[in-house]
């Protein structure tokens, strides 16, 4: 009875490890920016519907810099984050915010990322309140301007966007202020910076949150013809867009806003099963009716233009998934 019992219980133990493991397998660690954002509503949407049709559980920590998530996932210790495809550049050449400590690291956390689609993300949105004296981009000369986090993307790409159109240098021309994301709307609102940039899709509920506390405009770069449009579109995952007149609540342009913007795509680790980033990439696109369903942001991504913005090899799950439905793959993005 005792060799019955013990063979039982390590026959229980072993299904019970068996499950556990299985369910480990499943859920998808995910890093996203700030909540209420275009790339942090797509994770959001997606959790819902890859929970729907596969199983997996997307564990979201949102409010990350973007920057840093890309080294864990190029570590391994996340599976899947919104991807700047200018912060691959500058972690596949050890640039920018990697240039000094994390040179080598960033080279070597780039050869382990892949990605599962692309598309267009947002638009530069700089907000100045009515009354704050500031109506067009050359008034920023000695304000308090909100350009994005510290060691982010977004404040590095918000800085050389102004540089382009008129030629103002940060902490030269104006005072260049980096704050958390939650942090610099908040200052906004308090009435601490004279202009508050945020990279973000058009209708984003942030920009709506400053609309309801007073007028506001948004600075246009469409007046400016010194051809930045053209210098700023030969950077890494860059378009110019425009934001229609009355899109926001308190918006006081009488005409449509032309900015500059940027691409993003979905990132995993390399390591990823074939089975799950083949799930993942048919789970988007074939529910994408409810992705747009669930946020005015999320309107832009569209299957016409799968790879726009991708710089990276796509995850070989991926290239199944495009291959069946008869994608052309442009030949940069094979995996190895």
């Amino acid at each position: 009875m005792k060799r019955e019992f013990f063979i039982f219980a390590a026959a229980a133990g072993l299904a019970i490890a068996a499950s556990s493991a299985q369910a480990q397998s499943k859920i998808v660690r995910v890093e996203a920016g700030n909540p209420g954002s275009l790339t942090t509503s797509l994770m959001t949407v997606l959790s819902k519907i890859y929970k729907r049709e596969f199983g997996y559980s997307l564990q979201i920590n949102d409010g990350q810099t973007l920057t840093r998530s890309a080294l864990k996932l190029g570590r391994g210790k996340v599976d899947m984050m919104p991807f700047p495809p200018i912060i691959y550049h500058f972690m596949s050449k050890g640039a920018a915010m990697y240039k000094k400590k994390l040179h080598k690291q960033a080279i070597a956390a780039s050869k382990n990322v892949r990605m599962l689609m692309g598309h267009k993300a947002n638009l530069y949105h700089a907000v100045a309140f009515d009354g704050a004296g500031v109506k067009t981009w050359k008034d920023i000369k000695g304000k308090r301007v909100f350009t994005g986090p510290p060691s982010g993307a977004a404040a590095v790409q918000s800085e050389r966007l102004i540089k382009l159109m008129v030629g103002y240098t940060a902490n030269k021309d104006y005072k260049a202020i980096r704050l958390p994301w939650g942090s610099g709307l908040q200052a906004m609102m308090d009435g601490k910076l004279d202009v508050y940039i945020r990279p973000a899709g058009i209708g984003d509920a942030n920009i709506e949150q400053l609309g309801s506390k007073k007028g506001f405009y948004l600075l246009n770069a469409g007046p400016i013809k010194n051809g930045w449009d053209r210098k700023y579109t030969k950077g890494v995952g860059r378009v110019v867009g425009t934001i229609p007149k009355g899109t926001y609540k308190g918006q006081l342009n009488k005409e449509d806003v032309t900015i500059g913007g940027a691409l993003f795509t979905v990132g995993v680790r390399a390591g990823l099963s074939d089975e799950m980033a083949y799930n993942m990439t048919k789970g988007l696109w074939e529910n994408l009716a409810e992705i747009h369903k669930s946020a005015k942001t999320l309107e832009a991504i569209s299957f016409k233009t799968p790879f726009i913005g991708v710089n990276a090899p796509l995850h070989p799950g991926a290239v199944r998934y495009y291959k069946e439905k008869g994608v052309a793959i442009p030949a940069r993005l094979m995996p190895k």
